[in-house]
């Protein structure tokens, strides 16, 4: 308990560096004595080199008067917990709460890295050297001071030296505590407590606090560039060496830029020259009162009925300015979207046309949905809402199908979650947060499924040599009670872009039916993410292409053969060239893992497309995907045209055509003389006419020869439940009775082909659900379907039924959320 005590406190004390640093102010003019001149002497020259004040130092009088500093700093450091209050949260709850994400997945990154001798001394020698030259710039500049009687010289070399060693008692005193083991240390899971000493990075800790110091004594942009280059060149060739884990880095770092700022800043004589220090922390406040120039928004889950909302509004022409192929959206997005169709209302009126009232329904509910997000237009961005409570019972009276890699799925689209026949049980809440520029969303909840009988022999035979694995257990599978974390997330509005890292869902692909590409099938991902909070134009380019945006991650999967998991990372670019007409180009990578170890140079070809000469191909097992969203001319409101094409191992979907799968789509968003009803139909495919002979029985979408566990994140499929060589045609019409009171009901055929499962497989689903929200907040929402499965030899003789039905209550609470009328004239805010 004493040693946990210590690292709380020695954690605080490095916190607290920022928030001293961030409150001290520097010396002013005032504060500094001036030569005192008599009337005669003459003006001095004007000039724009520091001035020369007479010599009158030595080496050993510098040391006496660093010395005494550092022990000031070290006093103030340590004794700097105090100082934090309640409003430092702001900044202290990100970086904990990031470098507890970290910790938890140091030792998958660590074991995914090259443990090639050669590679490991490359790193070492990298990172000794960007060290030590950091260290050498910075004596070389006091010790040639010593020579040009250059102050502001001298100053940068004093102030650096005693941010270095500043940084390195601070980071040794928390190594002696934390203990933690190194990445070669133990059983390479980095436990602390052991005697350890890599927790937090002292090179990195060094390079940062050197690099901060030179930075802004010479600010020049060249100056910075070698200076920060250098100090993260450190910090990643720390990792690379595996001398250290991602969090020692972490933290190493932020020692060291938080210690330079509190030196600098305090010690730092503006009249020698450098540049002001202006805090990073307080870019992290926020104000009382005003709105945030770049406020932070969690994001609304991908299974939200504002999605088929804003759906409707778009194919009814109210909203032209979202992108129907990325999901999830912020709720601000959604908030600025609200401004959009409010003008179309306007716009409407005026040239003497009434609204549509089924839009007029959803924009009402949809104000008080983001009542808070368009509060915060003109007011602070401050929250914390629990965003909902409930719990679901889902029965299944029959054999259900759980595995669409290898066969199908009964429920899909459940980001996951355990599904087998008889009760399955869940009870959870999400809640989220904002303040400023940052944003936090989390859901979390316990989860129950009942056991299952174990594979039947010819089943494990089949995956076996299908997918080119061991045989699978013959054991029965054990009742699942767990709680599990969905989407769990911190991020920040930096200047215009949401980064965020955590537990995320993607949707890539327009449409209901689940995309090819990336879906809310499986589990969240745990990733980076990086997306504008609004489209982009670039001068030249969006005159053709129209506005964009780029959406992008990197993160890690779960649940693959071998002690280290797979990452993943993709691109999507998405443009609006017509008001009508989205069109998007998207691009998924799974690389590294067990027995595929992964380094900078593997991960840029992949990255670029560029073929590996040892493996004749481009590293890692990559996708690709164009998509569309059409409202369709001369039918205007009727009719909209989307659809999604993906191809694995391509560069573009178009470049092998044969072998590209396929899910068009349509939509009515009303049908005639029924204005309350709307209509999808799709008809997905994952099989490939144009494949090689080497590429049939399954052996390609979905499935790599390097990544036998397929495109999958805890055994759930990332794409759409069609799976490997399968078909389905699906069609859902819903009765709008008001935005949140809707009747749905759907159909689906799918098939799996015989060339893939020896006597393939037919069903068919029918589902009717049902689903009211009411002001107060309690909803309900249920469904039943029967599944009528014609034939799957290879699971079973003849033909099964199954029922499977589903209740769901839960509670929305409603505080803060009155309604705001709509603005029809209002412009959008100033952002």
């Amino acid at each position: 308990m004493a040693r946990y005590w210590m690292i709380a406190n020695l954690a605080m004390t490095t916190a607290a560096v920022g928030s001293a640093s961030a409150q001290q102010p520097g010396p002013t003019a005032a504060d500094r004595p001036v030569p005192s001149t008599s009337v005669d002497s003459p003006r001095p020259k004007a000039t724009s080199e520091p001035p020369k004040y007479e010599w009158a130092v030595t080496p050993s009088t510098d040391f006496l008067e660093t010395t005494g500093r550092i022990l000031d700093d070290q006093k103030a450091i340590f004794t700097s917990p105090r100082k934090i209050r309640l409003s430092d949260a702001e900044w202290l709850v990100p970086l904990v709460g990031i470098t507890s994400g970290m910790i938890q997945t140091d030792a998958n990154l660590s074991h995914s890295l090259s443990n090639s001798p050669g590679t490991l001394h490359t790193f070492q020698n990298v990172r000794n050297a960007g060290a030590i030259s950091l260290g050498a710039a910075s004596g070389g500049l006091y010790l040639w001071s010593l020579h040009t009687h250059d102050p502001h010289q001298r100053e940068t070399g004093l102030l650096a030296g005693e941010a270095i060693i500043d940084s390195l008692i601070l980071t040794q005193s928390i190594k002696y505590v934390a203990g933690r083991e190194r990445p070669d240390q133990g059983n390479g899971q980095g436990q602390f407590f052991q005697g350890g000493s890599s927790f937090p990075s002292q090179h990195s800790a060094a390079a940062w606090a050197a690099a901060g110091v030179l930075a802004h004594e010479y600010p020049g942009y060249m100056t910075k560039l070698l200076a920060y280059g250098l100090a993260t060149t450190v910090s990643v060739a720390s990792v690379g060496s595996k001398q250290h884990f991602a969090s020692d880095v972490l933290i190493g770092s932020a020692i060291g830029w938080l210690t330079s700022e509190y030196v600098y800043r305090k010690h730092h004589d503006p009249g020698l020259g450098g540049a002001a220090w202006n805090p990073f922390l307080e870019f992290m406040r926020t104000t009382d009162s005003g709105p945030a120039e770049f406020p932070g928004s969690p994001y609304v889950p991908i299974d939200s009925w504002v999605y088929r909302a804003f759906d409707r509004l778009a194919a009814l022409g109210y909203v032209s300015s979202d992108y129907a192929g990325v999901r999830p959206w912020s709720r601000e997005q959604c908030a600025q979207l609200l401004l959009e169709a409010d003008q179309a209302a306007a716009s409407s009126i005026r040239s003497g046309r009434s609204i549509d009232s089924q839009a007029a329904a959803l924009l009402r509910d949809l104000h008080h949905e983001f009542a808070r997000e368009e509060a915060a237009f003109s007011g602070p961005n401050k929250s914390l809402e629990l965003d909902s409570v409930y719990s679901r019972v889902l029965s299944a009276s029959g054999t259900v199908l759980n595995d669409g890699y290898h066969f199908g799925e009964t429920f899909a689209y459940d980001y996951g979650r355990p599904f087998r026949e008889g009760s399955n049980l869940l009870a959870g809440s999400s809640a989220s947060a904002t303040y400023g520029p940052l944003f936090f969303g989390f859901s979390g909840e316990f989860q129950h499924a009942p056991s299952a009988p174990a594979l039947s022999t010819p089943v494990r035979e089949f995956i076996a040599n299908r997918d080119r694995v061991a045989l699978p257990s013959a054991s029965p599978f054990a009742p699942i009670n767990q709680f599990q974390i969905l989407d769990a997330y911190a991020g920040i509005n930096l200047q215009g872009w949401q980064i965020s890292f955590g537990n995320q869902s993607l949707s890539w692909g327009p449409g209901i039916g689940g995309s090819l590409l990336l879906s809310n099938n499986a589990a969240p991902i745990t990733m980076l993410r990086i997306t504008p909070q609004n489209s982009m134009r670039i001068p030249g380019f969006s005159k053709i292409f129209g506005p964009f945006t780029l959406d992008q991650f990197f993160g890690r999967l779960e649940g693959h053969t071998g002690s280290s998991q797979p990452w993943i990372y993709g691109q999507k670019i998405s443009l609006k060239p017509l008001r009508s007409l989205e069109f998007a180009y998207s691009r998924t990578t799974l690389i590294g893992g067990s027995g595929h170890p992964l380094n900078s140079r593997l991960f840029l070809q992949s990255y670029f497309g560029r073929v590996n000469s040892a493996e004749n191909s481009v590293p890692g097992d990559s996708r690709t995907a164009i998509d569309w969203t059409w409202r369709v001319p001369g039918l205007h409101d009727w009719v909209t045209f989307y659809g999604e094409l993906e191809d694995d191992d391509d560069l573009i979907p178009f470049q092998t055509i044969g072998k590209s799968v396929l899910r068009p789509g349509l939509y009515f968003p009303r049908l005639p003389f029924l204005p309350k009803w709307d209509l999808h139909v799709e008809w997905t495919s994952s099989t490939s006419p144009g494949r090689d002979s080497f590429q049939a029985h399954g052996e390609l979408n979905y499935w790599n020869l390097d990544y036998t566990d397929g495109y999958t994140n805890n055994g759930s499929l990332l794409g759409n439940t069609v799976g490997r060589e399968g078909t389905s045609l699906q069609l859902w019409t819903r009765f709008w009775m008001s935005p949140r009171h809707t009747l749905d009901f759907s159909w689906k055929k799918s098939t799996v082909l015989t060339d893939y499962i020896p006597g393939g497989g037919n069903w068919q689903d029918y589902q009717l659900s049902y689903s009211i929200t009411r002001r107060s907040g309690l909803y309900l929402k249920s469904f039943l379907q029967f599944e009528r499965i014609s034939s799957f030899p290879l699971l079973f003789p003849g033909s099964r039924n199954n029922v499977v039905a589903s209740v769901e209550i839960g509670f929305l609470p409603q505080w803060g959320r009155s309604v705001i009328q709509p603005n029809s004239t209002a412009g959008s805010p100033s952002r």
